[in-house]
């Protein structure tokens, strides 16, 4: 990801085609996942969908090393946005490997997991770009996405299996406040992430004189923040803190990160922005994903699981083309002003309504 908007622009694509082509990702999201969080909550099939995340990341990756042409470049950003949606499965099965007591814990820890696999991905994205030119990670993203078919077929089955669920009785998760808060404060993190770190923060750096090699750096000080978030998330400190106090200090971090990223003059600010940026993610994705399915019964999970991943989709989507807009009518530092006023907003909001969820669901 951190160089596909440099190649994107290598082709010659405006800021707001780009937002699109970015956009489009989450989209997908937002239209399948709930679909899938059902089908996997009814059917229990979790390999099965694991194995269609691979498959399909794979052939996305392989399409757009192969096309330069817009129509075709969006159809596999469509396959790639069906791969992501896949982690409803992922997040859940994985979850199923420990007790009830510690699914925040494990969810910290495959958020880790995943991170270290963005932080290779990095390494290797660096690395070909340098070599190659921007278009070889699509290749190297490719390769990986065959060997993690292989290794999907070493999968083993868990509890994570739950009684099969009537559609009428997975449905009343749409309407549980303690999944739809959540959800509704990661519309506003997928935003700011889909809309800086994910895509314009690195077209930031390339514009103030920034390489292949040091934007490689960039993302990867963003992404190995992110792992080492992890021991902090897993310490006992941790544990004990509010939730809400957690997610609203996750946004102000944000906040702090796109105002520097905005007006960074050096890659030196950059590198400090990214790791700012990088703990902030950390802990709002791994804390607001423990609390959408801290109140829903087993069973539901899936559901639970797949509607919060899916309405979040609206921030991956709206994101990128918010920040392409304003980019091409205001430059960087009105567009990143503008997510951190949000960032701001998601903050107070987190204070505001996270504990009236918590007041509904005791008395209930």
């Amino acid at each position: 990801m951190p160089f596909f908007t440099p190649y994107l622009r290598t082709l010659g694509l405006s800021a707001t085609l780009i937002g699109f082509l970015v956009g489009c990702y989450g989209f997908t999201q937002l239209c399948v996942r709930i679909p899938l969080g059902i089908f996997a909550d009814m059917s229990g099939r979790y390999r099965f969908l694991v194995r269609a995340g691979c498959f399909f990341t794979t052939i996305s990756s392989l399409g757009l090393y192969m096309t330069q042409d817009v129509f075709w470049m969006f159809v596999c950003r469509i396959l790639a946005g069906v791969a992501a949606s896949t982690w409803v499965a992922f997040t859940v099965m994985f979850t199923g490997y420990f007790p009830e007591e510690e699914s925040g814990k494990a969810i910290a820890q495959i958020n880790g997991f995943n991170n270290t696999g963005k932080l290779l991905a990095f390494f290797l994205g660096s690395a070909s770009a340098t070599a190659f030119g921007y278009q070889a990670p699509l290749l190297m993203s490719c390769i990986t996405g065959f060997a993690a078919m292989f290794f999907s077929f070493f999968i083993k089955d868990n509890d994570s299996r739950r009684t099969p669920q009537k559609p009428r009785e997975l449905l009343e998760v749409f309407k549980d406040v303690s999944v739809l808060v959540p959800a509704v404060l990661a519309i506003v993190l997928q935003m700011l992430m889909q809309g800086t770190a994910f895509s314009f923060t690195s077209d930031v750096a390339r514009s103030i004189g920034a390489n292949a090699v040091e934007i490689g750096v960039s993302s990867c000080l963003f992404t190995a923040t992110q792992i080492g978030a992890v021991f902090f998330l897993n310490s006992s400190w941790a544990g004990k803190q509010d939730r809400k106090n957690m997610v609203a200090a996750g946004f102000l971090l944000y906040t702090l990160y796109c105002l520097m990223v905005g007006f960074a003059p050096n890659m030196i600010l950059m590198y400090a922005a990214q790791i700012i940026g990088g703990f902030a993610n950390a802990v709002l994705t791994s804390v607001l994903m423990a609390s959408c399915i801290a109140y829903v019964a087993p069973e539901k999970k899936s559901t639970a699981m797949g509607l919060y991943q899916a309405i979040y989709g609206i921030g991956m989507t709206i994101g990128p083309v918010i920040m392409g807009r304003f980019v091409d009518w205001s430059g960087y530092g009105g567009a990143f002003s503008l997510f951190a006023l949000c960032a701001l907003a998601a903050a107070i909001g987190a204070l505001i309504f996270m504990p009236m969820v918590k007041r509904i669901k005791t008395r209930s």
